[in-house]
């Protein structure tokens, strides 16, 4: 089974209902993206798509496993003269979010995605 959730507070939301010990290894994978747009050449691009993912995998009382994931497009950076970085800034935000509630909640933070 996989839950998949869009936004960070719904993805805490389900962490929260489970107990820290349930997060297979306490930890929680999470990735950050770049993604080069409008060229065909990703070392001249100066616009970019910053993605966040967020996975981990959750052990229920029965012995059963779920996927618990997100994804969320935090918009767009501009590596011009504009060097606008509103993409980083909100992915910098969220990131901050999260981190704080595994510390919190007692979860490690590792890169990568899990997937199935």
């Amino acid at each position: 089974m996989r839950v998949t959730c869009s936004v960070l507070n719904d993805f805490i939301t389900n962490l929260r209902m489970e107990p820290p010990t349930s997060v297979l290894q306490q930890t929680v994978h999470v990735s950050v993206t770049e993604r080069p747009l409008d060229i065909s050449d990703k070392h001249k691009a100066v616009k970019f798509s910053i993605m966040l993912q967020a996975s981990a995998i959750i052990t229920l009382e029965d012995g059963g496993q779920y996927l618990l994931e997100y994804g969320e497009d935090c918009g767009m950076d501009y590596r011009d003269s504009s060097n606008e970085l509103l993409g980083t800034e909100r992915t910098n935000g969220l990131c901050k979010k999260l981190v704080e509630f595994c510390d919190d909640y007692g979860l490690k933070i590792r890169p990568g995605i899990v997937q199935i």
